[in-house]
């Protein structure tokens, strides 16, 4: 029976279209065992930092995070010590409160660079804080500084280097993974973004200082989930790079292989990171 060119474009249109459900429908039940094995590793670690015996959780986060935080500068809110220091509760709350508003602001695909000024005011971000920080180390070593450091300035500073983070390394991951990365909408594009994502991170430090005692929980949270969570992530995309995931991502779920293996990595490296230090500590060499 001859078919027409119409009817021959037609067939080959829906064995493509089969074929491409097909491969879709393979790779889903090819990904559906890391599904459940990424929550189920996640739920576990999650339980385990909960009901493990014998310590306070503020405790339990704080010995998690040992190794990759100095834990020198530290604030106490409702007389309670928060687990990471000053500078890092500014750098990885900030981070965390403003990762998830570029999400809630629909820029979970940009990947795209702010507009000049507002990339160059990123950049000053970190440059202060590197000024402080290098200030703070001149103190801390007993060598002549320009100024006393305050746990205030540098929460203040780490709260605008963790806003610069979080629009990096968005874009970042969105340009390295996704196949329907936005490359025409910037990651955040007004200095309406920016000034609301300074005035959220903001209230968070006002009620770190203000010590508000019912704050303390979400601060501590907020600021450990930071800390673990950039850790994470940069695990992620050497994760998904190595196996070939580049430029491959249409949703968040397709990272449930490599995202496995980044959690694996960071428990790894936090739990050796926090037990050479207190190995250390405990011998009186730290």
């Amino acid at each position: 029976m001859q078919h027409s060119p119409d009817e021959i474009l037609e067939m080959a249109r829906r064995e493509v279209s089969a074929r491409h459900e097909q491969e879709r429908t393979t790779k889903l039940h090819r990904d559906l065992p890391w599904r459940y094995a990424f929550i189920g590793l996640a739920g576990a670690l999650l339980l385990g930092l909960l009901a493990w015996p014998g310590a306070a959780l503020n405790w339990k986060m704080y010995a998690v995070v040992h190794g990759v935080c100095a834990q020198i500068h530290n604030v106490e809110v409702g007389g309670l010590q928060l687990p990471i220091c000053a500078r890092n509760t500014g750098i990885y709350s900030s981070f965390l409160v403003t990762f998830l508003m570029l999400f809630a602001i629909g820029r979970g695909r940009a990947a795209k660079l702010p507009p000049i000024p507002i990339t160059v005011t990123l950049v000053l971000f970190i440059l202060a804080m590197a000024a402080d920080g290098f200030n703070s180390m001149l103190r801390d070593m007993l060598l002549p500084h320009l100024y006393t450091p305050q746990n205030w300035l540098r929460t203040l500073t780490g709260t605008g280097m963790g806003v610069a983070v979080a629009v990096l390394l968005l874009m970042v991951l969105n340009v390295s993974l996704r196949k329907d990365a936005d490359h025409a909408t910037p990651v955040m594009r007004s200095w309406l973004e920016l000034a609301g994502a300074l005035a959220l991170n903001l209230l968070v430090m006002a009620a770190m200082y203000g010590n508000i005692s019912f704050m303390y929980w979400p601060i501590a949270a907020s600021a450990w989930l930071g800390i673990t969570g950039v850790l994470f992530l940069v695990n992620l995309l050497v994760s998904a790079l190595a196996m070939g995931y580049d430029s491959k991502i249409e949703r968040l779920a397709q990272l449930a292989r490599p995202g496995t293996l980044a959690l694996v990595l960071t428990l790894v490296e936090l739990g050796l990171m926090s037990s050479i230090r207190f190995y250390f500590e405990g011998r009186g060499l730290m």
